[in-house]
């Protein structure tokens, strides 16, 4: 393949893509700060929560990928 080759973007795939990225990104953020209130020091998000939380926002990926959604045209870029 020659590295000066031009690729196109199906729009539909491109706004997918940035809809399971914000889809993903939000779902890590509010989990690590869900597992955080519930452990010991609550005021404190680490790496363990955001691991934990991506382990799970994986399942709700899978299935946002999965599914057949359309995406809206006025929905705002993460």
């Amino acid at each position: 393949m020659s590295e000066t080759m031009d690729v196109r973007i199906d729009v539909k795939a491109a706004k997918a893509l940035i809809h399971w990225k914000s889809l993903f990104a939000d779902e890590v953020a509010a989990g690590a700060v869900r597992l955080a209130a519930q452990s010991r020091n609550p005021a404190n998000v680490t790496l363990s929560h955001y691991r934990q939380a991506a382990e799970m926002a994986v399942r709700s990926l899978s299935a946002a990928i999965l599914g057949d959604e359309p995406f809206d045209e006025c929905e705002e870029a993460a």
